[in-house]
């Protein structure tokens, strides 16, 4: 199968060159003139590479990577525009600060004799898993976790940690959510991937309670997971085969989530409620059955999206979002976690603001076990026998 390119310039000329070039490299090719047709469109931006000009009309560079971070774009960028090289390192930098796939600057005078220099490392991009790859992936145990602290932020003290998803592929490495999950959604595999995470969750848990550490331990669930048949029984049997207190397992819900009929969602999640666990609204403030759902839904915890809180230091209305979504979640009586912290600014201004939890790069990244291990050893001081 071709790769898939999208080049978005509202010059035309510059739209037929770049497509001329790229279908001659053996690139399928799509063209778009700016935000305004790819937001009606989002599908179209499901590409390996995407030349991206700066200015767009009405609209900028800018406002295309944040459109492509909202939607977890994974693909290859080239900045191509006849803007300052300094513009183009501002946008460069402002992408690769969202994790975006950010190649380079190209100029539109050098497009011609250097894009094939650029498509290279596009090009050496493997190609994306299959179905047939994350089933031989979920029997091979070819799944793993990877753990990022929570903070109690009055305290300053490690609580627990979220459970993150890897596949270590063989041909292509490690392969992060932003894959798995889209591919297991396409083919009906989420209820079997999320028992695989719990499992590896509930075989954490029983090491860490081994090893005397209070840690608790969140993990995504899935809607499809949610109107599973035979949950309870196949929870109870999971929770059974370890020794771990089932308070310690967080179950979080993103917002987002289409849970469908309400009812039947409350039945399950009160019932895991009742067995012990823990439930956590993930993303909250992205989507839009939030209120429905803290109606209806029983919840503990309140997680904040990071789109807020990476802006609350320069965005009063992100700030004032974030801090009436804390109001919120206190007057229900939830512990408020803030997602995504990532300079000690927004770490002081949440916590002086009131939040509980909170979680992100500045206070720590996402660690394999061993590291994880490894860095609680020795942030916590060992207990002085009889004190």
């Amino acid at each position: 199968m071709s790769r898939l390119a999208l080049i978005v310039d509202d010059d035309p000329d510059i739209r037929d060159l770049c497509e001329h070039l790229l279908l001659q490299r053996g690139y399928g090719v799509d063209t778009a003139e700016g935000l305004e047709e790819l937001a009606r469109s989002p599908h179209r931006l499901q590409v390996d590479l995407i030349l991206l000009d700066f200015s767009l009309g009405e609209f900028t560079g800018f406002d295309i990577l944040e459109y492509l971070f909202d939607l977890k774009i994974d693909a290859s960028i080239l900045v191509l525009s006849e803007c300052s090289h300094d513009v183009a390192d501002r946008i460069i930098r402002y992408g690769n600060q969202r994790g975006l796939g950010m190649l380079g600057f190209l100029h539109k005078s050098k497009l011609i004799a250097d894009l094939a220099r650029w498509l290279i490392p596009a090009n050496s991009k493997p190609n994306a898993p299959t179905a047939e790859d994350l089933t031989r992936g979920l029997t091979q145990n070819e799944l793993f976790l990877v753990f990022q602290p929570k903070f109690d932020l009055n305290l300053n003290r490690v609580v627990g940690a979220e459970a993150l998803l890897r596949w270590q592929e063989p041909s292509r490495g490690v392969i992060s959510p932003d894959v798995i999950i889209p591919l297991a959604e396409r083919h009906e595999m989420m209820v079997e991937l999320t028992w695989q995470v719990l499992t590896l969750a509930c075989r954490q848990l029983q090491r860490w309670r081994q090893l005397e550490w209070n840690l608790s331990l969140s993990v995504n669930v899935p809607a499809a997971w949610i109107r599973s048949a035979g949950l309870f029984e196949a929870f109870d049997s999971l929770i059974g085969r370890y020794d771990i207190s089932s308070h310690d397992l967080i179950l979080e819900v993103t917002e987002s989530t289409t849970l469908g009929c309400l009812g039947y969602a409350k039945h399950i999640l009160t019932g895991l409620r009742q067995r012990g666990c823990r439930l956590s609204l993930d993303d909250f403030g992205i989507g839009y059955s939030s209120m429905m759902q803290l109606h209806r839904l029983t919840f503990d915890e309140l997680k904040v999206d990071r789109s807020f809180i990476s802006r609350i230091e320069q965005d009063q209305r992100a700030e004032a979002i974030a801090l009436s979504i804390l109001d919120l979640g206190h007057r229900l009586e939830m512990v408020v976690v803030a997602e995504g912290i990532e300079t000690p600014e927004q770490h002081a201004l949440l916590k002086a603001a009131g939040y509980d939890l909170g979680q992100g790069f500045w206070l720590a990244r996402p660690l394999p076990e061993a590291h994880f291990d490894h860095w609680y050893r020795h942030l916590v001081p060992p207990v002085t026998p009889g004190v």
